[in-house]
Formats: structure tokens, sequence, C-alpha cells
């Protein structure tokens, strides 16, 4: 999901689902750093980068921009499933023959089947055969036969895949296909923080397509404040919290979705039954990486409100979730985790 940057007074500028607030950096009697800001267009979507300036002068920052959209573009090429020269697509088009992958892709894939096991298959990387039976739903406009979903769903999950070690994979099913797609946009902005830390910038902003994560505080010393986009008026934030070297990633069906016969359905499937998840408007994630977040996002929303709460409560370290749901025509639940009153911002 992609944020939105608003300035002081809450105005909104474009319509977006996450939102960056830096109001923090017009705050009145206290000193301002100088902030650097670019963008680019990378896996699909748009990444922008905000640098608080401390100590780095500008060649040392113009240099770590350099170097984060090399490694993005690096991590674009190899882990995206649409692109035939990448290792994603390999894997896909080998059968059942094992696969050299870089060593990153390697332990995206690690991680992801991690997440698998941890979500008992709310995450799964193999939902790919799923999607694309409810693409052609939708491009049919009829909606797809249990046989067909059963088909499908025999493809999926990710014991489907052997680590084989040394960077090497091989698929157990023949119909098995991957996709990286509610994983690599994290991953990716985990590495853009290494590279800006690397180089010596401790306060920034990186949101790769409304994953997001900030480092340090803002540019008038304060912690980031983050928007979130209330699931059912786009004009409006249903909350706001407050975050220090820490993620943030939102996943909903209100942006996305699949339309059948005039019904709107989510785009996001649950893995276990084949059918799109129901219930979840709206999954905020704070977690420690933007891998954590991009993923568990995507997991929340297949739980639903109730079991998604229970289960980042489970989690050991700093992880906190907000929930909207809604089932039929009956009013929006919110369901907070027992950690997210302490990102919540007091205005």
């Amino acid at each position: 999901m992609r944020p939105e940057k608003l300035e002081p007074g809450w105005s909104l500028l474009c319509v977006l689902c996450v939102l960056i607030v830096q109001s923090g950096c017009d705050a009145r009697n206290v000193p301002k750093r100088a902030k650097y800001s670019a963008t680019k267009m990378l896996m699909g979507t748009i990444v922008r980068i905000d640098v608080c300036r401390d100590q780095a002068g500008r060649s040392q920052i113009k240099n770590a921009y350099e170097d984060v959209w090399q490694r993005l573009e690096v991590i674009s090429r190899r882990m995206n499933a649409s692109d035939e020269s990448s290792d994603i697509a390999k894997i896909n088009a080998a059968g059942l023959e094992p696969v050299f992958v870089a060593p990153d892709t390697y332990h995206v894939l690690e991680k992801s089947i991690g997440f698998t096991l941890s979500t008992k298959g709310a995450f799964d990387i193999t939902v790919s055969p799923l999607m694309a039976l409810w693409r052609d739903s939708e491009r049919n406009d009829a909606f797809p036969a249990q046989q067909e979903i059963r088909k499908a769903r025999s493809s999926v999950g990710s014991e489907n895949i052997q680590l084989l070690g040394e960077d090497q994979i091989r698929l157990l099913n023949a119909g098995t296909k991957i996709d990286l797609g509610g994983i690599a946009k994290g991953y990716a902005v985990d590495e853009a923080a290494r590279i800006l830390r690397s180089h010596g910038i401790k306060s920034f902003y990186i949101d790769a397509g409304g994953d997001i994560y900030v480092g340090g505080k803002n540019c008038a010393g304060e912690p980031w404040r983050i928007g979130i986009r209330d699931p059912q008026d786009k004009e409006k934030m249903i909350d706001v919290v407050t975050v220090v070297d820490q993620a943030v990633a939102t996943s909903g069906d209100y942006e996305q979705y699949y339309r059948i016969q005039e019904q709107q359905w989510s785009h996001i499937l649950n893995p276990v039954t084949g059918y799109p998840q129901k219930g979840v408007i709206s999954a905020t994630v704070i977690a420690p990486t933007a891998m954590d977040a991009d993923a568990l996002a995507t997991a929340l929303c297949v739980f639903g409100g109730r079991l998604g709460t229970d289960y980042i409560n489970t989690l050991q370290g700093t992880y906190a979730s907000f929930i909207v749901s809604r089932i039929g025509a009956g009013p929006a639940q919110k369901f907070e985790s027992q950690e997210y009153k302490k990102f919540r911002y007091n205005r």
C-alpha cells in the first residue's frame, strides 16, 4: 500500500493508504536539520527516501542514494516473478529441477517459509496458482468452480519448496509457483535502511509503495508520525502512530480487489481455503523490520481481527497491530494488540 505525506494541519495531498506525517519537521522553536528527498520508480512502485542531514555531507548523502538505488534495482531484477531472467522466474520454469539463486533470494525464500510456518499458512509465497485462477475468473466474470479451486490449492504450500543449502532451491510439485510480491518490497526497504546507516545516516524515512521504515527521529528531532488511512473514508485518517527505528505496513481489501458479477472480493487470498479473505478491511503492523511488517500485514488479513491480534500478542519483540474488520453490513470493529497503545500519537 502506498503512503501519503501530510503537511502540518493534516491537509490531504493525495489518495493513498498509509501516510507519513512530518509536521514535526516544522515544529516551532526546535532546531531543524536539512532534509534531502529523492524518489525512483522501482519494483513496480514509487520508492521515496527522505534523509535528515546530521554529520553527513552532500557528497556522502549522494553516494548513499546511489548505493541504495543500485541495490534496489538488483533486488527487483532477482525477485520479480514476471521478469523471465529473475531467480524466481527461473525456479518457476524449472519444474522439479534444482536451481541456483543469489544469496539474497535464498535468504528471502527461507524467511518466507518461516513466516508460513509461524502463521500456519496464512502467509504463503506459493499462492500464485490461486491468484492466477481468480484473475481469470475476474476476466471471464465468472466465479471459479470448487474443483478449480481444489486443483489450484493442490499446488499451494511452502512444503513444496525444498531448500537444498548453498543457495540451491528445488520445487517438489510441478504446479507450484512462487511469488514474492508480499515480502520482497519489505526486504528491499530493510536493505535501503542498512545501506543508509552504513553511510553514517541515522535519520531517514523510506517508503516503497507503502512498506515504510523510519530510522532515528525526524528532522526536528521528534519521533516520526505515521497516519493510518480510514479504510471507510479515504479523506480521513483513522489513527496516527509515532515510531523510531521501526517499520509500518498496511494491507487491506479496499484499494485492490477482484470484481466478479458486480461483487467485490479481496485481492488477498486465503492459501488454506483458496478463497479471498473476508472481514478484514485494513490490517496495520508495526515491526522491527519492513520484511516482518510486510508479510505479517498480509497474514493478519487472512487471520481476521481477533485471531490476528492474538497472534501478534504471542510474538517476542516490538510488534503491534491495528486491525479494522467488518462482517456483512454490520459496523466496523477495531482490534488493537497489547503493544499498540505505546505507539499511538496523543494529539
